[in-house]
């Protein structure tokens, strides 16, 4: 999808940054372009907030981590060799330094973000993973804060701060209909690290340099990351009883629908919505994605609703769109990309 997206008028390139950087720019869509732009967003609304469903379906027969190993690996390969196709006069390898730079912010936003999502999803309900792993604007800021030298919040953005830690400690109540409420609570912090381990690469990825298109950096990240998740996949045995022949269609289509539609299409008109968007919008991703995932969690997983789920994702969802509200938090925290 984002290749064949209309280009932006005038020429201009975007600022060649990582995945969780923003290239500051603030022009509006041209009116020929409006159509395009809210097909993109509703792209990437549904498409990212449908992920945690795909990651639920695809580990019925699929370990964790030698599914997100194996999505990030290929989708990162493949973004690579159509960026040497299609922006041949753009494309850059990377140097030795810049892939170094893409293991360490892979490590943390892929290793320890999503490799973490995907081990949690085996014990917990995708709507709770959503609200969990979508707090990461909150952990990005209280980063910010409390780092040498970092920005100090606003009344406001304090105020959303312990908002989502209220809707946190309300979701992170153990499920009375769980049989298996234990792992579930395990589920449920190692969420809570996968949401600082991406903070911490997204603050990190901001004082690295890469040259040339946007999504260059994107695919190393990915590449860098699937390696990484399948050495883990390894230590963690998902191979040891893995056979191809009994994954079934359903984790198939998940897989796919990962790889290609939230990582391949998804990221590449996430880029493009950045270049052609303000900040204001793109931010709404961060908390639109949520509700996304919980409602599909709700009707199509037909997961339970709980009176202290409904509670906590209206704090959730509320803190996030609160802290966002604020432009200078807004600049701080966008984007960050709340794909599974």
């Amino acid at each position: 999808m984002g290749f064949f997206l209309p280009p932006v008028s005038g020429g201009e390139r975007p600022n060649p940054t990582l995945m969780t950087t923003h290239p500051h720019t603030n022009h509006q869509p041209s009116p020929h372009l409006t159509t395009w732009v809210t097909l993109a967003f509703a792209y990437v609304y549904i498409a990212w907030g449908a992920t945690y469903m795909a990651v639920h379906y695809a580990l019925e027969t699929l370990p964790p981590f030698a599914l997100s190993g194996s999505r990030f690996f290929i989708a990162g390969s493949v973004l690579l060799v159509l960026l040497r196709i299609v922006q041949r006069a753009h494309f850059h390898f990377g140097s030795l330094r810049e892939w170094r730079d893409a293991f360490t912010v892979g490590t943390m936003l892929l290793v320890g973000g999503n490799g973490s999502v995907a081990w949690a999803q085996q014990y917990v309900p995708t709507s709770i993973a959503a609200l969990i792993f979508g707090s990461m604007p909150l952990c990005i800021i209280l980063f910010e804060w409390i780092r040498p030298q970092g920005t100090a919040p606003s009344l406001r953005t304090c105020l959303g701060l312990g908002l989502g830690f209220v809707g946190l400690c309300i979701l992170l109540q153990p499920s009375a209909t769980n049989p298996d409420s234990q792992m579930e609570t395990y589920g449920k912090f190692a969420l809570m690290f996968a949401a600082a381990s991406w903070s911490a690469g997204a603050i990190y990825s901001r004082h690295v340099h890469a040259k040339g298109s946007p999504l260059l950096p994107m695919a190393r990240q990915m590449i860098a990351g699937g390696i990484g998740l399948l050495i883990v996949s390894v230590f963690h045995g998902d191979w040891v009883h893995f056979s191809i022949g009994n994954v079934t269609l359903t984790s198939w289509l998940g897989f796919g629908y990962l790889v290609v539609f939230g990582s391949l299409f998804g990221f590449t008109a996430y880029v493009w919505l950045m270049r052609v968007s303000t900040p204001a919008h793109v931010s709404t991703i961060s908390y639109v994605n949520l509700v996304v995932a919980v409602v599909i969690g709700w009707t199509v997983g037909r997961e339970p609703v709980t009176l202290h789920l409904v509670l906590g994702a209206a704090i959730i969802v509320g803190s996030v769109i609160l802290v966002l509200k604020k432009k200078s938090t807004r600049r701080l925290v966008t984007p960050t990309p709340t794909e599974a």
